[in-house]
């Protein structure tokens, strides 16, 4: 079974920070992991998969979870830049929100701080293949 937790960010200037960040991205996007080793041919259950970002200078995990017999987590959901924003020129360009996943399993040499855009309304789905360990 699929485990999923958000994680509270301590009270302190990175907790303001914290709330500024969600209050300038009032929308919501959805990530989807989808973990694979042999070039996607072998899914991986069990490996840790997480999504950070950095408040204040302080990497925060915002989600940790197990992927799944098929080796996905998904339904993350996760503060996004408005969706008005890529429909204006001004804005365009700058209209998704980064954030870093990294995935680890004892088995296999961990991803560290994948960058991945996440934006309001939509599911962005991330492949990762990870390396057996030798």
């Amino acid at each position: 079974m699929e485990q999923q937790e958000m994680y509270n960010v301590p009270q302190t200037a990175t907790q303001r920070e914290y709330d500024a960040f969600v209050q300038t991205h009032p929308g919501r996007g959805s990530l989807r992991v989808q973990v694979s080793t042999a070039r996607g041919t072998f899914p991986v259950p069990g490996a840790v998969v997480e999504v950070t970002r950095s408040f204040g200078g302080v990497r925060r995990i915002l989600y940790s979870a197990l992927t799944n017999n098929s080796g996905v987590v998904e339904h993350m959901i996760l503060p996004a830049l408005p969706a008005d924003f890529s429909r204006q020129e001004s804005t365009a360009e700058n209209s998704g929100t980064v954030y870093e996943v990294s995935v680890y399993h004892p088995s296999f040499t961990p991803l560290q701080n994948s960058s991945v855009e996440i934006y309001d309304k939509i599911e962005t789905i991330l492949p990762v293949a990870l390396q057996p360990l030798v």
